[in-house]
């Protein structure tokens, strides 16, 4: 190296002691500014964008130090904490940023993308995601993305877009990550047995709260007085309504596992689990986790279950009212009571909200009115009288709204192709194989109805985690099963 060449080398250094401090501390001190002044999206990207020049700027010492560190094994242990707490982790270190929180699973789904970063750059730029079967239903999730971020140049309320945007990106990488670990039936079990252990804790969870009138702070009934109300579970969640819909979803994996584990205290424990999980959607006067139970049990019995198992379900649930009716004679009717009345009062509002929705579908010209705008447009003007609600309280309409016909016409191919494919997969599985998917096939064959209970549940992550089991499972299925003929579209 000559000279000339050697000074210019040193001078480069001696530029960049001094400038990226003084760079570093500027980039520090406007992000602080920022997050005062309340301007969180800016804030954001600008923290998004340090990361990365700090990245680049010593990419040869982090790739140095990634070599060394087994990626594989800690994505794994990352996923399974980000699949606990996308269920749980709302309840606990929940930081308000702006409309958003910052929650512990977001935290690790950031921690898994920097590890794929590191993965693709030590692979030269390759990652290997088997994708190829699945591509359609893919496609039309980064479509929908895509049309979301596309509504920002004519919605009218820019946090409230920003909100669902970032909701839909969380959820099309839940799916991507499931689609990523799940790719044997090993790590399916996994999940399958997971998401039992959770049910199992939140009904434990459920027990305490009914029986003690003590809530989390997270929950709604936190501090409310009322008796009647103190008594309904909520679990990790924020309402009632958010945790009979989780239960609605888990009920499919309490029946599978009735249908397939032998042994006596397994099936006292499915029953037990059952039951209890059948109660709380009961006393939360849930009626799109009742109306979505009871589907999923008529499916179950009349399409997936032999005789013997059909009568062995009916006694069983038979036997638990009759224990029941003998413990507490007045629950059966006077819930029977407070549900007829729920139900008789409930339809004029939510008839009146889906006619809300409509109208706006209309006025839009069928391309809907943006990303999570419809709830604005209820509250500054609504045709028709809401009672005051905002939130249609109705997953379909709101997706019709929202994002128009077509992206509606896209969701009903993507969910009805689901299940289509997951029915023709069931019939041709192991029985190790229908343990899972059947679990997935009632769970989203109920998820209709208890879709409609909550106000909204574009973030609500159990329902992401669902399509993105059902996803990495069918991705597994026609990779091993190349022979069974699926439908390859959406």
């Amino acid at each position: 190296m000559d000279k000339e060449s050697f000074c210019k080398i040193t001078h480069t250094k001696r530029f960049l002691n001094l400038a990226l401090p003084g760079a570093g501390v500027i980039f520090i001190a406007i992000f602080f500014y920022l997050i005062f002044s309340k301007n969180y999206l800016f804030a954001l990207l600008l923290f998004v964008i340090l990361l990365f020049a700090i990245f680049f700027l010593f990419q040869d010492y982090f790739l140095k130090i990634c070599s060394k560190i087994k990626i594989q094994s800690i994505l794994k242990l990352l996923f399974w904490l980000t699949i606990v707490t996308a269920i749980t982790g709302a309840s606990f270190l929940a930081i308000p940023f702006g409309p958003l929180h910052i929650l512990p699973f977001r935290l690790f789904l950031v921690l898994i993308l920097l590890l794929i970063i590191m993965q693709i750059l030590l692979n030269k730029g390759q990652l290997i995601i088997p994708t190829k079967n699945i591509r359609y239903y893919l496609l039309f999730l980064f479509i929908w993305f895509c049309y979301a971020v596309l509504t920002l140049l004519w919605v009218r309320s820019k946090t409230n877009a920003l909100q669902h945007i970032f909701f839909i990106l969380i959820g099309l990488l839940i799916i991507l990550l499931n689609v990523l670990c799940l790719k044997d039936i090993k790590n399916l079990k996994r999940f399958y047995i997971l998401w039992l252990i959770i049910t199992i804790c939140l009904l434990i969870m459920g027990l305490w709260e009914h029986s003690t009138g003590n809530h989390l702070p997270i929950s709604c009934s936190y501090e409310v007085k009322r008796p009647d109300i103190r008594i309904m579970p909520t679990g990790t969640f924020h309402n009632t309504n958010d945790y009979s819909t989780f239960l609605a979803l888990s009920i499919p994996f309490i029946l599978s596992w009735l249908h397939y584990q032998r042994g006596l205290l397994k099936n006292i424990l499915g029953i037990i689990l059952l039951g209890f999980s059948s109660y709380f959607i009961i006393i939360n006067l849930s009626r799109g986790g009742l109306l979505a139970e009871i589907l999923e049990i008529c499916v179950f019995l009349l399409f997936l279950t032999r005789l013997k198992i059909n009568l062995k379900l009916i006694l069983s649930l038979c036997l638990a009212v009759i224990v029941l009716h003998f413990l507490a004679p007045d629950f059966i009717p006077k819930t029977a009571n407070e549900i007829s009345i729920s139900i008789s009062e409930s339809p004029t509002r939510r008839i009146e909200l889906v006619k809300s929705g409509l109208f706006y579908l209309y006025q839009s010209f069928g391309f809907g009115v943006g990303a999570g705008n419809i709830e604005w447009h209820i509250a500054t003007f609504s045709p028709y009288h809401t009672y005051g609600t905002l939130n249609l309280h109705n997953w379909w309409i709101e997706i019709l709204a929202d994002y128009g016909i077509f992206i509606f016409i896209g969701y009903l191919a993507f969910y009805f192709g689901l299940i289509n494919n997951l029915w023709k997969a069931w019939r041709h599985a192991s029985v190790q194989e229908k343990l899972i998917c059947e679990s997935i096939l009632l769970s989203l064959i109920g998820f209709p109805l208890t879709s409609l209970s909550p106000s909204s549940i574009m973030g609500f992550e159990p329902h992401w985690l669902i399509f993105g089991f059902a996803l990495a499972f069918l991705n597994y299925y026609r990779i091993y099963y190349p022979k069974v003929k699926t439908v390859q579209t959406i």
